[in-house]
């Protein structure tokens, strides 16, 4: 395989897994079934506690 069509799999790999990404966050029912890896991806990010930032950004 060339250079060339590693990256035109790997781009076809990345627009999969938007693709299903996406049904995915907008199908509850789909999402259910999913596998915990996949659910774990569309869980949303840890929000940082607000007082530990300034204090981060006051050291700096």
């Amino acid at each position: 395989m060339t250079g060339e069509q590693s990256l035109g799999l790997i781009r076809q790999i990345e627009a999969n897994r938007d693709f299903l990404l996406t049904v995915l966050s907008q199908n509850p029912a789909l999402l259910a079934r999913a596998e915990p890896r996949i659910r774990q991806l569309l869980e949303p990010l840890p929000v940082a506690d607000r007082q530990g930032d300034k204090e981060i950004l006051r050291q700096s």
